[in-house]
């Protein structure tokens, strides 16, 4: 079966995740090689690799090392609870603070962010980009870039405020990210741009637009993961 162009590792992905749900390889089959699938598919070996990587994010793939890729589950694993949250309650309490907390320092980054700043923002923005095209999800990059806006806004007590948050934020970035990897509706690319929204805001000093792009970016956030949650 060859694949056309357009995004090829999610037309990969598909078919693969596809094979899985119909029975061709079964939990805890191995699946074949990389070079196998790549002349399968014909398709780049990096293709097939960011595929797996995709499918593996979702739970669906694991990799052990030495002994090859296999099938973890049917069903992609989005949001779910764990070690990090405790309750829905919890995850939406996160989202609100985040939602009070962001919108006031992204309108103060715009306002006070130097050069350095701006510098610090668009690595993080580069290395989400790098993540879609890898096939990982960036969560540490997403966070990093709202870490540096917070010192952007020249506020050593929102630095710290947000530092001691900082891993249920990565955690929720990590669960959202997974959804925008695997789901017709929503892209990596989608989230990227709507970084690159706030980061002009904020090198336009535009604090209006820049508090606008966040509460437009962090209500997205907060939808995805709602619509997607599942509790154990």
């Amino acid at each position: 079966m060859k694949i056309s162009n357009s995004k090829i590792y999610e037309q990969v992905a598909d078919n693969l995740l596809e094979s899985i749900k119909t029975g061709d390889y079964q939990v805890g089959d191995k699946i074949p090689s990389i070079q196998k699938l790549s002349q399968h598919y014909g398709v780049s070996v990096a293709s097939v690799r960011e595929a797996l990587n995709a499918l593996r994010t979702i739970g669906v793939l694991e990799i052990k090392q030495g002994y090859g890729t296999f099938v973890k589950q049917v069903e992609p694993t989005f949001f779910e609870l764990g070690d990090k949250f405790t309750s829905l309650v919890q995850i939406k309490e996160l989202l609100e603070l985040r939602e009070i907390v962001e919108g006031a320092t992204v309108k103060m980054a715009a306002c006070h962010h130097t050069e350095e700043d701006l510098v610090e923002l668009k690595t993080a923005l580069n290395e989400m980009g790098e993540a879609i095209t890898d096939g990982t999800s960036g969560e540490r990059a997403d966070l990093e870039f709202h870490l540096a806006i917070a010192k952007a806004a020249n506020n050593s007590l929102l630095v710290e405020l947000l530092n001691n948050i900082s891993e249920l934020m990565q955690d929720s970035m990590k669960e959202t990210r997974k959804i925008f990897i695997y789901s017709k509706q929503k892209t990596m690319n989608k989230l990227l741009e709507e970084h690159v929204v706030i980061y002009n805001a904020i090198a336009d000093r535009d604090d209006e637009q820049a508090v606008k792009a966040m509460q437009s970016h962090l209500f997205e956030v907060k939808e995805t993961i709602l619509a997607n949650f599942k509790e154990k």
